[in-house]
């Protein structure tokens, strides 16, 4: 029996459980001994172990990666080559992929899927400045941590931009990738450059704000016929709640074209941050076809800067199911590139670099139209408004001409009030008030924490006072993760959650708390939901039949089936199993344990041998048996003697040799004496034993 050991890579990677299986290798949790953290391994299926391209590809993978460092791309720490194939060491993402995330909830909203995009871009834009196209983003490749960060992952079919020709690997017309993210140059197998990631991103944020990707089909080939002929339909169009500008960054990024598309990804990253700042309307948006400013102090294709204030967009509502991303950063100057004609028609691109549909502008007359007249409408309203002060600036007096001066407020303190009582003060006064809410960790909510104009000020009767209150710290999420279902339903009901209660199977006790959305540490006010994944503990499953089969073949299939193999393996002699090939395992194939149990492999060594006890000198029927009980067969040949010599009956010569290894059932020749009154003349006599299995009823 084996001492229960776990499988080790490189003398510290230690498996713990697989995690996903892709195109071409394995991946498992493990823990790295060395720096006593969790890992992610990734293990080359052994059928292409043998190939060099797809090695290369696999080692390509690790050395590409692990030279790109930044927060939104997953890192590389190793890699190498251990029983029979080859692997690499990730960093591991404790999350979920967006694929499983858009399967699970549906639709992202809009603010969400744009903070996703935007990482992706900043994660793309380092790749693409080193030289790599991803070549297969896609929402599989997107991972979603439990703290709500955005990761790229699997560079593995990423190839360089500068001019790489080794081993005619990702050559020019050949295809790689996923269909359903296939850019149009990518389906033609021509040459693929950044734009072409910006292309498949494009269709991942179609997917996460549509629920499913603008081309479908049975087939991958009729996928990729889609992209390369047909228009996608824009997403208003199909009635998704987004913004126009939103709509407009996914359609542009969907152009078939590549120089209609985004030149880099930091300058759709830049459209998308904009949006994400509020920023939703383009400024200067003029008649087609008319000439754009240039562009000062900004790079080569950027949109100016200058144009009317921008419009806030509509507030989104936050995602329920998905982790909640990092506070937005602060808006940014915007760099925007400039969109060249499409040769299908008109310009089909606004200023700022948004997309827009052929017929846009005449759909926008009425808008442009109402602008007008409610701009003229505001103009009157100010003049009216100038107007009367004035009057009532020169007609405030008492009836005589002279002027009635205006008696100013002093205003008093209100810090530390309560903004009920504040307010009731300052209303007293014949002040108005606007209140200001912020986050304070040692202000009580409600309590105001500080006032503009400040205390003592003189101000005019109706002036506007601005209180700004405290509104305490903001609800998080705790973490309840590793919890029974009893203690962490009690934790988030007493915060005043609604709690949504999902199963699976998974290696952790049952009724343990296994994930939750969103993740711990998230803002979410009383009343929200949360929902908790709660282990029914690990799933039985069969140990697959695996006698006569080689060591690099049961260890995979035993590790695909999410066993655990101990890194010893027993040995044992078979009388029908060549040696190194698989006897059994222990538990027995066919049984039904837990998934993640410890599997031993017992591997034979050969069939079995016996050493050969010397029988010379011993009389024939004790020679014979004794050779038996070992189970070797006997051949006796009687060799003549003289009549009383102390040889007769008895053992001469054995053959083999006393001592001597040999395999089960080997025939063991001996040389009786037998008496003769003449032993030079008489002939040999050859007498064969009949060998009889033990228990046999035979005499």
């Amino acid at each position: 029996m084996s001492d229960g050991r776990p499988t080790v890579f490189n003398g510290r990677y230690e498996l713990l459980r697989h995690i996903a299986r892709g195109g071409m290798a394995d991946v498992y949790l493990a823990r790295d001994e060395l720096l006593n953290r969790e890992v992610a391994l990734k293990v080359l299926f052994p059928e292409f172990a043998n190939d060099p391209n797809f090695v290369e590809r696999f080692r390509r993978e690790a050395q590409a990666a692990a030279n790109l460092n930044h927060p939104n791309i997953v890192g590389i720490y190793d890699w190498g080559q251990e029983r029979g194939t080859y692997y690499i060491v990730m960093e591991h993402v404790a999350g979920r992929t967006m694929a499983y995330v858009v399967r699970a909830s549906g639709p992202v909203p809009a603010q969400r899927a744009a903070q996703i995009a935007s990482d992706v871009a900043a994660a793309l834009s380092t790749a693409h400045q080193a030289g790599l196209v991803h070549r297969d983003v896609k929402l599989g490749n997107i991972l979603i941590s439990d703290s709500g960060d955005v990761k790229v992952a699997d560079f593995g079919i990423a190839t360089a931009l500068a001019g790489r020709t080794d081993a005619g690997l990702t050559q020019h017309g050949s295809v790689m990738g996923t269909a359903t993210y296939f850019s149009p140059e990518q389906a033609q197998g021509k040459s693929v450059d950044g734009r072409s990631d910006l292309y498949s991103l494009g269709v991942v944020l179609y997917e996460m704000l549509a629920g499913e990707p603008p081309f479908t089909a049975e087939t991958p080939i009729a996928v990729a016929y889609k992209h390369v002929q047909e228009r996608p339909q824009p997403l208003i169009e199909r009635g998704v709640p987004v913004s126009s500008a939103l709509n407009a960054i996914t359609m542009k990024l969907l152009a078939k074209n590549p120089l209609n598309r985004y030149p880099t990804a930091e300058d759709l990253r830049s459209d998308l941050r904009r949006y994400l700042s509020g920023t939703t309307d383009i400024p200067g948006r003029g008649a087609a076809g008319a000439p754009r400013p240039a562009a000062s102090s900004t790079a080569p294709g950027a949109a100016p800067g200058a144009g009317r204030p921008p419009t806030p967009g509509p507030p989104v509502a936050p995602a329920a199911r998905i982790p909640a991303a990092p506070p937005a950063r602060a808006p940014v100057p915007v760099r925007q590139a400039s969109a060249p004609a499409d040769p299908r028609g008109p310009a089909m691109y606004g200023p700022g670099g948004y997309y827009e549909a052929p017929d846009s502008r005449r759909k926008d007359d009425w808008r442009r139209t109402a602008g007008l007249l409610i701009g003229l409408c505001a103009l009157v309203l100010i003049l009216g408004y100038l107007i009367v002060a004035f009057v009532d600036q020169v007609g405030d007096d008492g009836g005589d001409g002279t002027t009635v001066p205006v008696e100013l407020v002093a205003l008093p303190s209100v810090t530390g009030l309560s903004v009920s009582d504040a307010e009731r003060e300052l209303l007293g006064l014949n002040l108005q008030v606007t209140i200001v809410e912020r986050t304070n960790e040692t202000v009580p909510r409600g309590e105001v924490v500080q006032q503009a104009p400040v205390a003592g000020q003189k101000v005019e009767p109706r002036s506007e006072v601005t209180l700004f209150v405290s509104a305490g710290v903001p609800d998080q999420v705790p973490n309840v993760i590793g919890s029974d279902q009893n203690s962490a339903l009690d934790t988030l009901e007493s915060l005043g959650y609604t709690v949504t209660v999902d199963f699976v199977s998974d290696v952790r006790e049952f009724g343990e708390v296994v994930t939750q959305l969103p993740a711990p540490g998230t803002e979410l006010a009383a009343g929200g939901s949360v929902v908790i994944t709660i282990s029914t503990g690990p799933e039985k499953v069969p140990i697959p039949e695996l006698e006569s089969a080689t060591l690099n073949t049961a260890f995979e299939a035993l590790l695909s089936a999410q066993f655990r193999v101990t890194p010893e393996n027993t040995e044992e002699a078979s009388e029908t199993i060549e040696e190194g090939l698989v006897i059994r395992t222990e538990p027995e194939s066919g049984s039904l344990v837990d998934k993640g149990s410890w599997v031993t492999i017992v591997i034979s060594t050969g069939f079995p041998t016996v050493q050969v006890p010397g029988v010379v000198d011993l009389f024939a029927d004790s020679a014979e048996q004794t050779l038996r009980q070992v189970r070797l067969e006997v051949e006796i040949l009687l060799v003549p003697v003289p009549i009383g010599d102390a040889s007769v009956g008895r053992v001469i010569t054995q053959d083999p040799a006393p001592f001597e290894e040999v395999l089960l059932d080997t025939v063991v020749v001996i040389e009786v004496g037998e008496a003769s009154d003449d032993p030079i003349s008489t002939t040999t006599t050859t007498t064969t034993s009949t060998t009889v299995a033990p228990g046999s009823d035979d005499g």
